[in-house]
């Protein structure tokens, strides 16, 4: 029941209890949705994971902007905003799509579809509603692996280069990128912060297919009626489950599997390019649980190749480098420049 939610602990916590009306539907979005009981969509994993064209990216993005919204108006007062008045937000955003699936015609139109219309989305607070209209002035989409090479280039510590890391230097710095996501695994190289285009390969691996195949047999075994993908994936994330034991032991024989695949493409990657790279950096939600699966046998792939292997060592930074890097690169003198070239009609 909506009216028995406390107003101020929702705008507090306003990312795990967004409910928002966007285009005459209403959404549970992240950790509401999942707590809700409610039968939840998520991108899917495999083939048809194109998050240019899913509605579930577009519904996200615009759920999280206008609840940030709602809940910096309360920041600002220290009171429970007032509903009589819409809150009109201005974005400039940088975003990322699969390198193994970006093209500039793709890129712009993903873009697009955030920029050609102001956006209104409704955030429900409790019984309270609030009337959010977006518009975005300026949305430039990068490939994934790009996104990282910001964030290297800010810490280059992070692929055990010097602190002090000269410009010039990192310009010349060739990374291949293995991003273990969910459902997809991309081995981008870049060289600085560029893309190889020659050198944009995906595939589809990653913890969900393991967690996939697992799923029947571990729902059968222990008699549970319904269980979701996310589900099962917080059992292997709370060590403290009942289920957790279990989970991973079902999990782990899969996962070794979809470790095997990321080795043979890293390798063959690489040999394609002749060895010509100065570092492996493994990264992403996915490569968090993998690491035992992976590193080892990476790594001696590496040493008979004379290449640096990085695997990030932080859970955290494995999980949010990318959207460091976006952070990094939407505060760039570079993003300045491409804003100030879009709102003048220039190409770029």
């Amino acid at each position: 029941n909506l009216d028995e939610l406390n107003p101020e602990y929702v705008l507090k916590h306003i990312h795990d209890n967004l409910i928002v009306s966007v285009e005459g539907a209403i959404y549970y979005v992240g950790a509401y949705a999942l707590s809700s009981g409610q039968r939840c969509r998520s991108i899917t994993v495999g083939v048809d994971n194109d998050k240019v064209s899913s509605d579930i990216v577009y519904v996200n993005t615009l759920a999280h902007i206008a609840g940030e919204a709602v809940a910096a108006c309360y920041r600002e007062s220290g009171a429970v905003p007032d509903t009589g008045d819409a809150i009109k937000v201005h974005v400039d955003m940088a975003t990322a799509i699969p390198v193994s699936y970006y093209t500039k015609a793709k890129a712009a139109a993903f873009a697009e579809k955030f920029m050609h219309k102001q956006h209104k989305v409704t955030v429900y607070v409790g019984a309270k509603e609030y009337v959010v209209f977006i518009q975005f002035d300026f949305v430039k989409a990068i490939p994934e692996g790009v996104t990282a090479a910001h964030a290297f280039m800010h810490r280059p510590t992070l692929i055990h280069q010097p602190e002090n890391l000269s410009a010039g230097k990192f310009k010349t710095l060739r990374v291949l990128h293995i991003a273990i996501g969910e459902g997809t695994t991309e081995f981008p190289i870049t060289t600085g912060i560029s893309f190889r285009p020659d050198f944009i390969m995906g595939s589809h691996n990653g913890n969900g297919h393991a967690i996939e195949r697992v799923l029947a047999p571990f729902k059968r075994d222990f008699g549970l009626q319904s269980l979701t993908r996310q589900d099962f994936s917080r059992y292997l994330r709370d060590a403290a489950h009942k289920y957790h034991d279990a989970a991973i032991s079902y999990f782990m024989p899969a996962l070794e599997d979809e470790a095997e695949e990321i080795l043979t493409m890293a390798e063959q990657v690489i040999s394609r390019a002749n060895n010509e790279v100065d570092v492996v950096a493994v990264y992403g939600g996915g490569s968090i649980l993998m690491r035992e699966a992976l590193e080892k046998r990476l790594m001696a792939f590496c040493m008979r190749a004379k290449i640096e292997l990085a695997y990030i060592d932080d859970p955290s930074d494995a999980v949010f480098l990318e959207a460091e890097g976006l952070n990094a690169f939407i505060n760039s003198p570079l993003f300045q420049l491409l804003g100030d070239k879009a709102r003048s009609g220039e190409k770029g």
